[in-house]
């Protein structure tokens, strides 16, 4: 079936009717005008040498050229053809946890030196996606903004050290309102509208705000309603560890101990976690969303794999018709009907020359 691409630009079908106006007008006023000049012989002989059927054809070919333009601009389109919307790629905002509860060691060497190892991997393993780095403790920053340069990523992650964060503790609603602004800013759009977005939360999920994950669940939320598919790498032992202080040299220096003295435990809070990506996504088909590290064996090939095969899905998932473009059909001939009137002439110039005889 045959439709119109710019439907909307309808009152264009006005201007053919307005030329045939205007030339309608235009006879009037050069009749009254040779009416009010008188029969001069002059005037007799110029207006002889003129064709009225030659002018009014003339104009006929400017009426049909301007109305084949305008169906040419209302873009008619016929015959369609399904085909995937193209895709280049994932956006993906890293938050990583620095808190001190990373330092310990029930995963080897330590949790956050096994987290940056695994990242590592993982950034070298993705192709073809734009990365960005969130580090956050009690609060959250942009280290790095959403870039295709794997080795600016890697350098930023050599540098970060929990010793150096201003705020102690743990803010996962901070974390995921960061880098779900940087997904969804208005900043540097590019291909953002075609890029599916993901925040991968690489976290022990222990959450020492007040409200005790209320505001990362809610953050969760809010991701799910900017499009933020969330991923989460869960990082340590349900048994736990101490958490060690390290000294400048960084050499072992004790435990950070309670009010009575005893050593503070960290321990792995899964269940957090996972309840975090359900509430982003809560219709997600995926069956892994949160992947365990505690080091065993590696992850990163299998998130990686995650990810690529989130990106297959969805643009298998998401097609668009492609509908077959007839203007060209309207507007060549055109042309050609505006090349045949600039090439006619409104003189009879033989029988000019004959009355001059």
């Amino acid at each position: 079936m045959m439709r119109w691409g710019h439907a909307d630009w309808i009152w264009l079908v006005a201007l053919p009717l307005l030329a045939i106006g205007l030339y309608a007008w235009g006879h009037l006023r050069r009749r009254r005008l040779i009416e009010q000049a008188g029969r001069s012989a002059l005037i007799r002989r110029l207006v002889a040498s003129v064709s009225v059927e030659r002018r009014l054809f003339k104009q006929l070919l400017v009426v049909l050229a301007l109305g084949l333009w305008v169906a040419a601009a209302l873009r008619p389109q016929h015959g369609r053809r399904p085909e995937p919307l193209r895709r280049t790629g994932i956006d993906i905002a890293i938050a990583f946890d620095i808190s001190k509860s990373m330092l310990a060691r029930d995963v080897q060497p330590s949790r956050i030196d096994a987290a940056r190892s695994e990242l590592s991997t993982l950034v070298q393993t993705l192709q073809g996606h734009r990365m960005a780095l969130v580090p956050f403790a009690g609060v959250a920053f942009t280290q790095s903004p959403l870039t295709a340069d794997k080795s600016a990523i890697r350098l930023y992650l050599d540098s970060l050290d929990p010793r150096q964060m201003p705020v102690g503790g743990t803010n996962l609603a901070m974390a995921i309102e960061q880098g779900v602004e940087l997904l969804t800013g208005t900043e540097d759009r590019g291909e953002k509208a075609s890029r599916s977005r993901v925040l991968l939360l690489i976290t022990d999920g222990e959450d020492v705000a007040r409200d005790q994950g209320e505001a990362a669940r809610a953050a969760a939320k809010k991701a799910a309603e900017a499009g933020v598919k969330l991923y989460a790498v869960a990082i340590g032992t349900l048994l736990g560890e101490p958490i060690p202080i390290l000294n400048e040299d960084g050499s072992h220096g004790g435990y950070q101990r309670d009010s009575a003295g005893k050593p503070i435990y960290s321990k792995l809070n899964m269940s957090l976690l996972e309840e975090l990506v359900d509430l982003a996504d809560p219709e997600a088909m995926e069956d892994v969303r949160v992947f365990h590290h505690d080091g065993s064996q590696s992850m990163a090939v299998r998130l990686s794999n995650a990810l690529d095969g989130l990106q297959k899905s969805t643009i298998e998932s998401n097609l668009r018709h492609r509908f077959g473009e007839k203007y060209q059909y309207a507007l060549l001939p055109g042309l050609l009907l505006l090349l045949i009137e600039l090439l006619l002439s409104e003189r009879r110039r033989a029988r000019a020359k004959e009355e001059v005889a």
